[in-house]
């Protein structure tokens, strides 16, 4: 008897969205003008989260929030949207077909923040390639997709299609992490040099997106293939270095190479304002300071929490394993000071050591019960590495939090940023 596979129902993107506002006025038909309908639509907060990536939700897209660089005012909504259209000048095309009306759109978004993983791009990308499979050999678009209706009991066509007679969209940042998983080879080797962006992790990447105005455009699929399409060229023709900036083993430098160059600007431009040297000189010291102090304090968290997991991973594989506690799952909640790691550095580190003790004491008194000193004495030489090991996973954990915890005390917006992340999750 066949089995049928059943839905995966943990592995999912959802889409949230709250404070939809909408307004859409109807004009009647008249002389004296073309107006059919405005509509004026906002969203103030909107999420996208997948759980493809791990056992639970992630956010892959939502507001970018600093209130330094970008502060958001409060009647500004994430999505931010006007259309107006009218009745077109002549209601049939020289075919026949009756045309449907002509819109103008401005479109405004709030800057956006992504983390994006590969394996849920992988998966967006095969779940809508099952869909391509199904279209008609040859690539031919059959009526329906091309927004053309077609009745065997009526000679009228109708152009069902949305036409945009301008569709503007305003500037728009985007911050971007990316963490890739596997690089393909042989798709390397081919020629997809797409693949480049797999050798390392993309970190705090900020594309500045400039703004955008179509023309004479029907559907929104193909608006939003466009828009991609453009923006896709923007980047690659003026914003490329970024990605390589943005690269794990290059983030750190480029910001600390930008600290540097800011001890020479920033002076300049304040003498060329306000004619003082020493104030710009002060400040500029200031924020060198503060960068060098804070990518330190990342990247040596970063390697500590590395190291912490390789060497729980080894531990956990000796042969005297049996009592070896895993490091316990870091809190949801972003630590604000140094205080709030108080807790999970300390089970970190007791973790280890109940597992150093385990194998040192509990196990060795089993094997001298059972075999006698000659037991014993091989138990503990057995159970070194894991008393070695264990407690240095827990330290290097309980190291690696509490640096967070002084880098989230110094740089309050990056705590901020990352709180956001968790907001419409817990």
């Amino acid at each position: 008897k066949s089995i049928r596979r059943g839905r995966q129902v943990n592995n999912f993107f959802e889409f949230s969205a709250s404070g939809v506002r909408l307004r859409l006025d109807s004009f009647s038909e008249s002389s004296e003008h073309r107006l059919a309908s405005c509509m004026d639509l906002k969203v103030m907060n909107f999420f996208l989260s997948e759980s493809i990536s791990s056992l639970r939700p992630k956010k892959m897209l939502g507001e970018w929030v600093n209130e330094v660089e970008h502060p958001r005012d409060t009647n500004d909504g994430m999505i931010m949207m006007k259309m107006v259209s009218m009745h077109p000048t002549c209601m049939f095309s020289a075919d026949g077909k009756l045309m449907s009306d002509e819109s103008r759109v401005k479109l405004e978004l709030l800057p956006l923040r992504c983390h994006l993983e590969q394996n849920a791009l992988r998966f967006i990308r095969l779940f809508f390639s099952s869909d391509d499979e199904r279209e008609e050999p040859g690539g031919v678009i059959n009526d329906a997709e091309s927004g053309v209706l077609d009745s065997s009991s009526s000679s009228e066509v109708i152009n069902s299609e949305v036409f945009f007679e301008l569709f503007k969209v305003k500037p728009l940042k985007v911050k971007v992490n990316y963490r890739p998983v596997t690089i393909d080879s042989q798709g390397l080797r081919d020629g997809n040099y797409v693949e480049l962006l797999n050798l390392f992790s993309l970190e705090d990447i900020e594309l500045t997106l400039q703004s955008l105005e179509m023309t004479d455009i029907a559907g929104w699929g193909f608006v939003l293939s466009e828009m991609a399409c453009r923006f896709i060229e923007d980047i690659c023709a003026t914003q490329m270095h970024k990605f390589l900036s943005g690269a794990a083993p290059f983030h750190s430098i480029s910001n600390i190479g930008v600290g540097v160059a800011d001890l020479f600007l920033i002076p300049v431009h304040q003498y060329k304002t306000e004619g003082k040297v020493m104030k710009g000189v002060r400040k500029a010291t200031s924020k060198f300071g503060e960068t060098v102090a804070v990518e330190t304090l990342n990247a040596t968290s970063k390697l500590a929490q590395y190291v912490a997991k390789k060497l729980n991973k080894v531990s956990s594989r000796t042969p005297k394993a049996m009592g070896v506690v895993s490091l316990p799952a870091r809190p949801e909640k972003v630590p604000c000071r140094v205080s709030d790691t108080a807790g999970h550095a300390y089970e970190s580190v007791s973790r280890g050591l109940q597992s150093a003790s385990y194998t040192l004491v509990v196990a060795t008194r089993r094997e001298y019960k059972k075999n006698g000193t000659t037991g014993a004495i091989n138990s503990v030489v057995r159970a070194i590495p894991v008393a070695i090991l264990a407690p240095l996973s827990g330290a290097s954990e309980a190291l690696s939090y509490t640096l967070l915890g002084v880098r989230n005390q110094i740089r309050p917006d990056i705590r901020k940023e990352e709180e956001a992340r968790q907001i419409g999750l817990l």
